[in-house]
C-alpha cells in the first residue's frame, strides 16, 4: 500500500481564495476580508523566520567541506526543512527495488552505495502516470502505469580519499570526488529510475545490447576473415608449421608475402577498431540519454535547493495553519484533534486536492503558538477581530529591541514596554538561529518608535 502524501498541493494564495470562497461562513457573517488580513499576518510571520533561517543555513553551507559543525547544521536544518516542506524519506527497500529492477529509460545504470558516508532522498508529489514504453527496439510499445515523484532532493557526502586507497579505486572513474558533499533537487522523477540521480551512476550495456552489437561483429568478423584474412592466415599457418618443425624446409619470405602479412594486420586492426568504436559510441549514446534525463529533471542545486527548501517549507506550514484555522472557524461548538483532521482531509478530498494525509497534531501545534484557539480536549477558534490583534502584537514582538545599557523600559524613545510583558513564542519548532540577526532588525526598531508619539505608550 502506497504511503499517503502530506503535501498539500496548494499555494498559500489560492488556497486562502478557496477558503473564503469554498467554505461558508456561518450566519450571515460575512469575514472572508479578515481571514484574507489573518493570512497575510500569519505569512508574515513565518516569512520573517524563514527568511533568517536561510542566512544562516547559507551561511553553513559555504563552509560544509572544512567544517564539521558547519556539516552538521547543514544536515540538521536540511532534514527540517525537508520535513517541513512535507517531503517523505526514500526507503531502503525503495532504493534496493529501483536498484535492482530495470530502469524506464533504454539504460541499464549501476551504482555503488559504498562510495558514499551519507546518502538521503527525499520526495514529495507522488503521482501515477500512465506512458508509453518502447519495446524490441522501438517496432513495439507497451502502456504501463507508473509512479513518478513531482519533487526528489538527494544528499550526498563521499568518502574520505583513503577509503577509496585501500580499495585500489580511482573516484575519478565513478564521477567522485572524496569527501564532496552533493545537495540537489529534481522534478517529475519516475519512482524505478530514482538510483540514476546519484552522483556516481554508471551506464552500463544491457544484455539486448550486447546482441545488438556483438552479432553483427561475429558475422562481419567471419566474412573478413572469409574474405581477406585468408591469405594472410595460410601463410601465418606454414610459417607457424615451420617454426614448429612440422615442415623441413620454412616458406619463402619474398615481398608479395610481406605484402599479405601487412595487408592482413591492417584490415584485422580495421575491424578491431571499427567494432571498438560501435561499442564506445553506443556507451556516449547512453551517457547522453542519461544527462538529457538529468538535464530536463534538475531543478537546483548546491544553497539554491535551500531557497526553493525555504520557500515551500514556508507554504506548508502556512497552509496548515489556515486549513486548521478556518475550519475551526466555522465549528462554533468546538472539534476535537480527531474532527479537524477528518473535516480538513474530507474538504481536501473533495475539493480535487487528492487523498493527503493532514498533519493535524502539528497543525494544532502551530495555532497554540500563536494564540489563536483554545479549549481541550474540544478546540475553538478565537474570532477573526481577536485572532487579528494577537497576530499584530506577535509582528510587534519580532521587532522589540531595548539596548543592553538600558536597564529601564521608561527611557526608551517612543512608547514604554512592561516590564511583564511576555516574549514571543517561537513560532517553529526548529533551531534557535535567529539571535544574531536581532541587532539590525532593532536598529530600524528604534528609529521607527523614535518616529511614533509618545501618547502611544499610555
Amino acid at each position: 500500500m502506497t504511503d499517503r502524501e502530506r503535501f498539500i498541493p496548494r499555494g498559500v494564495r489560492q488556497l486562502t481564495a478557496d477558503l473564503c470562497r469554498g467554505v461558508p461562513w456561518p450566519e450571515d457573517r460575512d469575514d472572508s476580508e479578515r481571514f484574507r488580513s489573518f493570512s497575510r499576518l500569519t505569512s508574515a510571520l513565518y516569512h520573517y523566520e524563514f527568511h533568517d533561517r536561510e542566512q544562516v543555513v547559507t551561511e553553513a553551507w559555504e563552509r560544509v567541506g572544512d567544517d564539521a559543525e558547519a556539516a552538521a547544521i547543514v544536515l540538521a536544518e536540511l532534514t527540517g526543512l525537508l520535513d517541513g516542506a512535507n517531503y517523505t524519506p526514500v526507503t531502503t527497500a525503495e532504493l534496493d527495488d529501483a536498484l535492482s529492477n530495470e530502469s524506464l529509460i533504454p539504460l541499464r545504470l549501476e551504482v555503488d552505495l559504498d562510495d558514499y558516508d551519507e546518502v538521503l532522498i527525499y520526495r514529495r508529489g507522488g503521482r501515477q502516470d500512465v506512458v508509453e514504453l518502447p519495446k524490441w527496439m522501438g517496432l513495439r510499445s507497451t502502456r504501463q502505469t507508473i509512479t513518478v515523484d513531482e519533487r526528489v532532493v538527494v544528499y550526498t557526502r563521499v568518502k574520505p580519499r583513503s577509503w577509496f586507497d585501500e580499495r585500489r579505486i580511482d573516484p575519478s572513474e565513478r564521477n567522485l570526488i572524496p569527501d564532496h558533499v552533493s545537495l540537489r533537487q529534481f522534478q517529475n522523477v519516475p519512482r524505478a529510475d530514482i538510483e540514476m540521480l546519484l552522483p556516481s551512476t554508471r551506464v552500463g550495456l544491457r544484455l539486448i545490447d550486447s546482441l545488438v552489437v556483438g552479432v553483427p561483429a561475429v558475422a562481419s568478423g567471419i566474412a573478413v576473415l572469409a574474405t581477406k584474412l585468408l591469405p594472410t592466415l595460410g601463410l601465418l599457418f606454414l610459417l607457424a608449421g615451420a617454426w614448429l618443425g612440422f615442415r623441413d624446409q620454412p616458406p619463402e619470405i619474398d615481398q608479395a608475402s610481406l605484402v599479405i602479412l601487412f595487408g592482413g594486420a591492417v584490415t584485422l586492426g580495421a575491424f578491431v577498431f571499427r567494432q571498438r568504436s560501435k561499442l564506445k559510441n553506443r556507451h556516449l549514446d547512453y551517457l547522453k540519454t542519461l544527462t538529457e534525463n538529468l538535464y530536463l529533471r534538475t531543478l537546483a542545486a548546491g544553497p539554491s535547493v535551500f531557497h526553493t527548501l525555504l520557500s515551500s517549507a514556508e507554504q506548508q506550514e502556512v497552509a496548515e495553519v489556515l486549513l486548521a484555522y478556518r475550519f475551526l472557524l466555522d465549528a462554533p461548538d468546538g472539534l476535537s484533534t480527531a474532527g479537524l483532521d477528518a473535516v480538513v482531509e474530507t474538504w481536501l478530498r473533495d475539493a480535487g486536492r487528492g487523498d493527503i494525509d493532514f498533519e493535524v497534531d502539528d497543525a494544532v501545534a502551530k495555532l497554540r503558538r500563536l494564540e489563536v484557539i483554545d479549549g481541550r480536549p474540544l478546540m475553538r477558534a478565537l474570532p477573526l477581530s481577536q485572532s487579528l490583534v494577537l497576530l499584530d502584537r506577535h509582528w510587534d514582538d519580532l521587532f522589540r529591541y531595548q539596548p543592553a545599557d538600558t536597564t529601564d523600559p521608561s527611557t526608551l524613545p517612543g512608547r514604554h514596554l512592561p516590564d511583564d510583558r511576555p516574549r514571543p513564542r517561537r513560532l517553529i519548532r526548529l533551531r534557535r538561529v535567529i539571535g544574531r540577526f536581532r541587532g539590525r532588525l532593532g536598529e530600524r526598531h528604534t528609529e521607527r518608535e523614535a518616529e511614533e508619539p509618545t501618547a502611544h505608550s499610555g
